[in-house]
C-alpha cells in the first residue's frame, strides 16, 4: 500500500506571524514616539507599558532597544547638565558629557555599520545566486 503524504500548507500562518511581528514593532515605535511627544520618561518599563508588549520582547529587538537605551542616556545626560552650574561646556564634567555623547554616537554608528555590512552580504549573495 502506498500512503499518501500532504505536504502542509504554512504560508498562511507564516504571514500572520510576519504581520503580528510588524503589528508589535509599530506599537512599541508609536510608543515611543507618543512618550517623547508627551515629555515623559523612555525605558523599557514606561515603553513596554503603553506599547503592551512585554520588557523581554523589547530587549530581543536591537534596533528599539538601542533606541530605547540612546533616549534613556540622553534624559539622564540632559538631567546631569541641567544640574549643573553654567557653562555646561567648559568644565571637566561637561567635557565628560561630550565624551559619553561621542562614545554613544560611535557606538551607534558601529552598529550600524555592522548591519549594513551584514545587508551587503546577502545582497551579493541573493546576487551571486541569479548568477
Amino acid at each position: 500500500m502506498s500512503e499518501k503524504t500532504w505536504e502542509r500548507n504554512t504560508t498562511g500562518l507564516a504571514t500572520y506571524t510576519q504581520q503580528r511581528k510588524e503589528q508589535k514593532y509599530r506599537q512599541a515605535e508609536e510608543a515611543i514616539t507618543t512618550l517623547l511627544r508627551e515629555h515623559k520618561a523612555v525605558n523599557f518599563t514606561s515603553v513596554a507599558k503603553a506599547a503592551q508588549v512585554t520588557k523581554a520582547y523589547l530587549y530581543s529587538q536591537p534596533l528599539l532597544r538601542d533606541r530605547i537605551e540612546a533616549l534613556r542616556q540622553r534624559e539622564l545626560e540632559e538631567k546631569v547638565c541641567e544640574r549643573m552650574p553654567r557653562p555646561c561646556g567648559k568644565t571637566d564634567a561637561g567635557k565628560d558629557m561630550i565624551i559619553l555623547a561621542k562614545d554613544r554616537r560611535i557606538k551607534k554608528l558601529e552598529a550600524e555599520n555592522h548591519q549594513l555590512k551584514k545587508e551587503l552580504q546577502v545582497a551579493l549573495g541573493k546576487a551571486y545566486d541569479r548568477l
